[in-house]
């Protein structure tokens, strides 16, 4: 999740000028428009589970939301204020600015404000002070976060909102904390109401499965996971499952595309453990909507590996020398205490080269911990990183909470795209690699950890050495051992990769559609390909062969090399070389082409959708 703090970030200003176009006015002095009291009881009466699960856990939390002059707002996924509940002196001050029960806050009525941005955009954000975009809210910090059903659905915004005189960023964090434990609160009732039985219950019978099984929630995030399932993936035996590891980061599909297999007796994938035969069965809840996936794996065939190749690393499809070359250099690496530092694209396996490294290496029984640096706002780094003092922000754990790098101990710590880490936390992560000592956040007392450090990024480090955006000294601590992934563009085996993701599905490359892989330039990487044959085996219809047509309709466009027309065509090429030519860095591009993030991540969208 993303919090923007800063007025002149340049998403701010996209913001703007998409309110703008509803013809909202800055200056508006207008009344809040309140729904009917029927029409507020009736959205309250949907979200009655909603309600139950945020007075439980807000009590959690209360000394953080709601001790001191601010106001804790629970809306609608449309921004309507169903509760504000506050402790603010200066009550009329909220009535003034119109936080009041059945007022309507969307972004298309007030503009940009933090419980409208939420629910538009479906993530978390700040809007402080003169990121307001109606000037009467100048005087305001606010902090949103939506939250999610059991189904992965915005059903609601969790918002604090207070005078600007007293804002403390720490809010935020722990606004983002209460609206994850509603999540979660609001997925165990789910299951505890489930046709299958409780989650527990499902939970203990992946255990003790003989076979490989895991089970992925209606979000994609993998809730449960055997002994089994983490060989066959590829994970170390030992590893207690993390909260980020996804369907689409195991078998390259969403929960919908997962669930999509069910009942089929012949579906199979491959996985970097072989090749198996999937069984799909949905855990139903009310109405009969899938709640989870119950996925098990019989493996048919596991690849061996090369006479001078590792089991760890034969785990990595390819045949490109250039991959040949990383991946015996990584493994090399791995036997050492060396730290490492993985340089490559936006989906060309980053993750996946760590977790060899870390398997190969003789901390394999321990932990692999994995924090993408480029998916935390900068204020959640560090609580993410170091943990938290008991009473530092939030009041859920009495005894504070650890961090990434307590977990990682003894084992490997894995920083994914660590050039985003902000400047402040560079100084804190140096004196660990050099000492193993830290400090949660909010504490004095010294603690110790013992971890192999892999790093990833793929942004020009050394450059940003010498602009003074990365410390010259971490830089050399953390570049102990230098492993570049190839890009797909530049890599042979394009072809040979396509056909082993269509193995499972039984399926063969015509001469068009392996024309069309070998000539297109593949910006998103291994995982473009991925879901490039995903797309093909859904259309393939009981063909056994893939055709040009049956590609990603963005492929085929991409491939004609057709000079665009229109204004918007030549925008969505130079958005498409911005990003080829910064590894898929969405800032950079951004910051190249003078334009905001937001443009770029819509043309990424529109290059998605059907016709374009």
């Amino acid at each position: 999740m993303l919090l923007l703090t800063e007025p002149k970030h340049e998403s701010v200003r996209e913001r703007w000028a998409r309110v703008a176009k509803l013809g909202l006015a800055r200056e508006s002095e207008a009344d809040p428009v309140l729904t009917s009291e029927h029409d507020l009881l009736t959205r309250r009466e949907g979200l009655v589970e909603v309600f139950r699960e945020e007075r439980e856990i807000l009590t959690s939390f209360s000394g953080e939301l709601l001790n001191g002059p601010r106001v804790v707002i629970v809306a609608d996924a449309e921004g309507v204020i169903l509760s504000a509940r506050s402790q603010w002196n200066e009550v009329e001050g909220s009535t003034r600015m119109r936080l009041v029960e059945g007022a309507h806050w969307g972004e298309s009525t007030r503009g940009t404000n933090a419980i409208g941005t939420a629910a538009l955009e479906g993530r978390a954000v700040a809007v402080v002070g003169g990121a307001h975009y109606e000037l009467r809210n100048r005087e305001l910090y606010c902090y949103a976060t939506p939250v999610r059903d059991a189904y992965g659905e915005v059903v609601a915004i969790l918002d604090v909102s207070g005078p600007l005189a007293r804002h403390d960023e720490r809010i935020g964090i722990a606004v983002q904390a209460a609206g994850l434990a509603m999540e979660r609160a609001l997925r165990t009732v789910a299951f505890a109401d489930s046709r299958s039985g409780a989650l527990a219950t499902i939970e203990r019978l992946i255990e003790r499965a003989g076979d490989a099984s895991l089970l992925v929630d209606a979000s994609g995030l993998v809730r449960a996971i055997n002994r089994p399932a983490r060989v066959a993936l590829g994970l170390a035996p030992s590893l207690h499952i993390a909260a980020s590891l996804t369907s689409e980061q195991v078998f390259g599909l969403k929960f919908a595309q997962l669930i999509s297999g069910a009942g089929r007796e012949s579906a199979r994938f491959e996985t970097q453990g072989g090749i198996f035969r999937v069984t799909i069965e949905p855990v139903l809840g009310r109405a009969g909507r899938p709640l989870a996936a119950l996925v098990r794996l019989e493996p048919e065939r596991v690849p061996q590996p090369r006479p001078s190749e590792s089991a760890a690393f034969a785990r990595i499809l390819g045949q490109d020398p250039r991959i040949t070359k990383a991946k015996t250099l990584a493994a090399t690496f791995a036997r050492t205490p060396l730290p490492v530092l993985l340089l490559a694209e936006t989906g060309t396996g980053k993750e996946l080269f760590a977790r060899a490294i870390h398997a190969e290496s003789d901390r394999r029984d321990q932990p692999f911990v994995a924090v993408n640096c480029g998916a935390l706002a900068p204020e959640l780094i560090a609580s993410e990183l170091f943990g938290v003092a008991p009473g530092a922000f939030t009041g859920a754990a009495r005894a504070g909470s650890d961090g990434r790098i307590a977990a990682a101990h003894r084992g490997t710590l894995f920083l994914d795209e660590i050039a985003e880490m902000p400047a402040a936390l560079q100084a804190s992560l140096l004196r660990v690699l050099d000492d193993g000592v830290y400090q949660r956040v909010g504490d004095t007392k010294d603690r110790k950890a013992d971890f192999r450090l892999v790093c990833a990024t793929c942004r020009d480090l050394p450059a940003m050495v010498a602009d003074g955006r990365f410390r010259k000294d971490l830089f050399y601590r953390i570049h102990g051992a230098c492993v570049t992934l190839p890009p797909l563009r530049e890599r042979e085996d394009v072809v040979w990769l396509a056909q082993r993701l269509l193995a499972p599905h039984a399926l063969r490359l015509a001469d068009s559609a392996a024309d069309f892989l070998r000539a297109h330039d593949w910006p998103g990487n291994v995982r473009e390909l991925k879901s490039a044959m995903a797309h093909a085996a859904a259309l393939a219809d009981g063909s056994e062969w893939v055709q040009r047509e049956q590609l990603p309709t963005v492929l085929v466009t991409l491939q004609s090399k057709l000079t665009p027309q229109t204004r918007d065509g030549i925008l969505q090429q130079a958005i498409d070389e911005a990003l080829r030519a910064t590894g898929g860095n969405v800032s950079e591009a951004a910051r190249r082409l003078g334009v905001g993030r937001g443009t770029i991540y819509r043309a990424m969208r529109g290059r998605d959708e059907p016709g374009r």
